[in-house]
This record gives C-alpha cells, structure tokens and sequence, in this order.
C-alpha cells in the first residue's frame, strides 16, 4: 500500500475506488521515455487504475545499431515495432488496451532536439484525455530522454491554462541514475537544481506478492530490453510531486549516467538545449 506523507496529496493505489477520488474523475496519464520505464516506475499505479493512460516520449528505437538490443537484428523501423508490441503485452497485464497506450514522434536518444514539438503533441493528449495527475520521470541524468520527459511534462502542464485546460498534478517516478558512477535505481536524488520549493522524500509504495509478480509478468514481456532490465529489482516504486526543476544546471555533480556509459550526447549540451527550450516558452516551467 502507499505510505502517504501529509504534505504530498497523492491518491491511494491500494483502493482503486480511493485513487479515482470521490467523483470517479481522477485520470491518471503515465510519460514514459521508453516502452519499460513505466512498469519500472509505475507498475502498481497503473494495476490500480485500468483507465490509466500511458503516453511514450519516444518509440525506443536508437538510430545507432550499437544502442539497440544485441537480441535483435533488422531495420530500426522494425525495432520500434517490436518494442511497441512488447509494450502492449506487458500493458495488457494491468488491462489496458492498445487505445490507451499512445506514442509521440521522438526517437529513442532524440527527445531533447524536438521538445517544441513534443510538447504541442503532449498538449493534444491532455486535452483529449484530460488526466487529473501525469506521472514521469524526475530529473536525475539516468537517460537524457528521462530528463526530457521531465522538461516537457513541465512545460506541458504550465502551458494548460494558455488553452484553458485544468491544470494536471505532475508527479515523479524513480528510475535510475548514477551516484559517484555507480548505478542507482529505484531512490530518488536527494538534491536537485530548483528555481523553487524543496524536494520531498515521496511515497515509498509496498508491493504485495500478487503486484510483484504481475510487474514480473509485465517486465518479461520486454524480451529485447533483457539485458537492460536484469539488474533492476522488482522493488521498490516511489513516488513524489515533481518540484520544478531548474532544467539549466546539472542535475548532481559529476558524470551522470549516460556520460558513464559513453552515450554521444553529453549533460552540457543536455542542458543547453534544455534552456533554448524554456527560452522559447517563455521561461514558463521557471516560475
């Protein structure tokens, strides 16, 4: 069950009655970069609610054949294929079908270079589905299309009174990142750059017998991503309300995650693409 904390007002995923609130109109939309982050994350939330939402920032698939799975061979088209109908199968664990599971047009390492168009994309989403509350990732340098998620969940729910949708709640799930070079998976950073408020521990959420193994079932499901997955425990899931992040300064010192493993892509020229961003939306997810 969740363990609330009074100041974080997150609904109850042990009571799926208490998570869609009184009315019955709580929505829960899940942002995930890749197929997989969100039965990493947020795989005892989505059982809770089979309404749920799940929105993918990029279709998985790396133009770079060496970042691809050493368990496939083919055209990276047929990748992203492969990936998507991975995610349905472990999606139908929690009862969601293929309408409920939508992707944006990013690819896999390339979120950061189309945020103005992943963020009017999103918008189309929230305004079709309106979620009461959208569940990400944090801002933590573990992938730079995480750390993209975040930006443009960000900016998409500061834009929503601009089309004069309801604003949604934007809570963060743990991943992973590095700390002093080693992987860390399933905290939270317990420090990150803010323009305001403070950063809160979160929700730890307890996984009963039957959660862990429907999110093993649903982790299986992700064959091509075995190699990735493997280290990660089943448990635990957090979950926290996302501060608002100053997305221009490195998320912890030293190398993160990605520079470790030697990605192209570095956190500096993460970052500078990070503020060309917020230049261009008016600094909005800076206030």
């Amino acid at each position: 069950m969740l363990q609330h904390e009074t100041e974080l007002l997150l609904p109850s995923v042990a009571d799926p009655t208490t998570a869609c609130g009184r009315d019955g109109n709580q929505r829960l939309l899940v942002l995930a970069a890749h197929p997989d982050d969100e039965t990493i994350g947020a795989s005892q939330m989505l059982g809770a609610l089979p309404g749920a939402t799940v929105v993918y920032l990029t279709d998985g698939a790396p133009r770079e054949v060496k970042f691809r799975s050493p368990h496939f061979s083919g055209s990276r088209e047929l990748y992203a294929s492969v990936r998507a109908e991975e995610a349905v199968a472990a999606l139908a664990q929690v009862q969601l079908s293929p309408q409920q599971i939508l992707f944006l047009s990013a690819s896999d390492q390339e979120a950061i270079f189309h945020v103005g168009e992943l963020v009017y994309e999103l918008l189309g989403v929230v305004e079709e589905f309106r979620p009461s509350i959208i569940v990400t990732h944090a801002y933590e340098g573990g992938h730079p299309d995480h750390d993209t998620a975040a930006l443009v969940a960000r900016l998409t729910v500061e834009l929503t009174p601009r089309r004069n949708l309801p604003r949604p709640e934007l809570v963060e799930m743990t991943s992973y990142h590095a700390l002093r070079g080693k992987l860390v998976t399933g905290e939270f950073l317990a420090t990150s750059p803010l323009t305001s408020g403070n950063i809160r521990g979160g929700v730890l959420l307890n996984m009963s017998a039957a959660e862990r193994m429907r999110k093993a079932r649903m982790l299986a499901c992700y064959v091509s991503q075995s190699h990735v997955l493997s280290p990660i425990p089943l448990e635990p899931e957090r979950l926290r309300r996302a501060p608002v992040y100053d997305f221009t300064q490195p998320c912890h010192p030293g190398a993160l995650w990605y520079e470790v493993l030697g990605w192209p892509l570095t956190g500096w020229r993460w970052r500078q693409l990070a503020g060309q961003a917020l230049a261009q939306y008016g600094e909005l997810a800076c206030r």
